[in-house]
């Protein structure tokens, strides 16, 4: 159904006025000095849409002069408001539709949100183990340095006990003992140091193992939900296609109607001049086509009824 504006309903009602008041057909400046709005494009539209109400009730009473005008108005009353009841209808899928779009525009934004909270959270763990890696690599790095001043002690006692071997010949064989065990202490601890740096890598890369394959999951999870969410939007798309295809045709159809109304038309303008060969059958019509043969207002006339 056409929308109209209140500057066209303005302009039809006004077509009345001049019509009643006036005893002629309404003109583009007539009902502009009236409602005081300059939208000529509006305004002959309501004209035009006047004028051929007016011709098609006339035409009517004259095909069914036997047929009460009161019964032909309420056909036409019926008509119109069994297409404001479609339009009604029509307005309120669409709502319906709009909303349902609106829904699954709002879940999309909470995948997207929760991907990236999810994408900040491996963020956080990550830089976590990174510190932790660190601080294992710092540990390591002093284990070193510990051993480097141990094994540095030991060749300044290696040293010492050189100088005072002669000095010291009868504790030699206690030296020796005690130097034995010290390497071999210096050997464990070597060993223990070496055991636990490879066991905190081993440790470490489990972990990082381990929240990779977390966020491999996660991911592939969300990847699913937005996989699931844009074929539902798909859906959604197909249905809105179908319903502008349905809309394309209500205005095919309504094309088609416009061409058949110009065809109407063109026959009210042969059944107009019949109209006023008739003069006898209507008083009211023989008063209006006597002031439209005037010489000041004749131009006027023929340019509103074209």
């Amino acid at each position: 159904m056409e929308k109209r504006s209140d500057t066209y309903s303005l302009a039809y009602e006004c077509c009345n006025s001049v019509f009643l008041e006036d005893g002629r057909f309404p003109t583009i400046d007539a009902i502009r000095d009236r409602i005081h709005i300059n939208s000529p494009a509006v305004i002959k539209r309501a004209m035009n849409d006047w004028t051929l109400h007016f011709v098609e009730r006339h035409r009517q009473k004259l095909e069914n002069p036997n047929m009460p005008a009161v019964i032909v108005d309420a056909s036409e009353s019926l008509w119109k408001l069994a297409m404001a009841e479609a339009k009604k209808a029509f307005d309120t899928k669409e709502k319906e539709l709009s909303l349902r779009e609106s829904e699954w525009k709002s879940q999309i934004r909470f995948i997207e949100d929760k991907l990236t909270e999810n994408q900040q959270k491996w963020e956080s763990e990550n830089s976590h183990l990174s510190q932790a890696l660190a601080d294992q690599i710092s540990l390591s790095h002093d284990l070193t340095e510990n051993l480097k001043i141990t094994a540095q002690q030991l060749k300044e006692t290696e040293s010492s006990l050189i100088v005072n071997r002669e000095n010291l010949s009868r504790a030699e064989g206690a030296l020796e003992e005690a130097r034995k065990s010290h390497e071999a202490q210096t050997r464990e601890w070597s060993e223990k140091s070496e055991k636990d740096h490879l066991w905190h890598l081993k440790r470490i890369e489990e972990e990082k193992e381990a929240a990779k394959n977390e966020q491999a999951r996660i991911i592939a999870n969300l990847n699913r939900s937005l996989e699931t969410a844009k074929l539902d939007q798909e859906s959604l798309r197909a249905r809105l296609t179908q319903i502008m295809n349905q809309v394309g045709d209500q205005l095919e159809r309504q094309g088609k109607l416009e061409a058949e109304a110009d065809k109407l038309r063109a026959a009210l303008s042969s059944l107009e001049k019949a109209l006023l060969q008739e003069k006898e059958r209507s008083v009211k019509l023989q008063a209006l086509v006597k002031k439209q043969r005037r010489p000041s207002e004749k131009h006027v006339s023929e340019r509103s009824v074209i």
